[in-house]
């Protein structure tokens, strides 16, 4: 039997930990493009992983935040300012059937492989 790695362990509970939470895990890529999500999304918010992944987020906002999001992450990008990164906040999603709820949203920045 091969004792699992050092790394294949972190992430192995990694994931147990941000599958289980009952907090809604969203990652994005630098164009607002949903990645990945965890279980609570789709609970939270009605849509499964597959009709979000590959879209963008702002499909989780209602306007006038949906109209405006692509321009906050392209200022972000191009000026380096962050307004939100870091700073937790309440806003309104808007689930799959149309119906909007507050939640606390909080912004975090990462980077992989540069």
């Amino acid at each position: 039997m091969t004792k699992p790695s050092a790394v294949s362990d972190l992430l192995n509970r990694t994931r147990a930990i941000v599958e289980t939470i009952v907090d809604g895990v969203i990652t994005i890529d630098q164009h607002g493009l949903i990645d990945t999500v965890n279980p609570a999304t789709e609970k939270i918010f009605g849509y499964s992983s597959e009709e979000m992944i590959g879209q963008n987020v702002s499909m989780l906002m209602p306007n006038p935040y949906r109209r405006e999001h692509d321009g906050y992450i392209n200022n972000y990008l191009s000026t380096g300012n962050k307004k939100i990164i870091g700073i937790g906040r309440e806003v309104r999603g808007q689930r799959k059937d149309g119906t909007l709820f507050p939640l606390e949203l909080a912004i975090s920045e990462m980077f992989i492989n540069g």
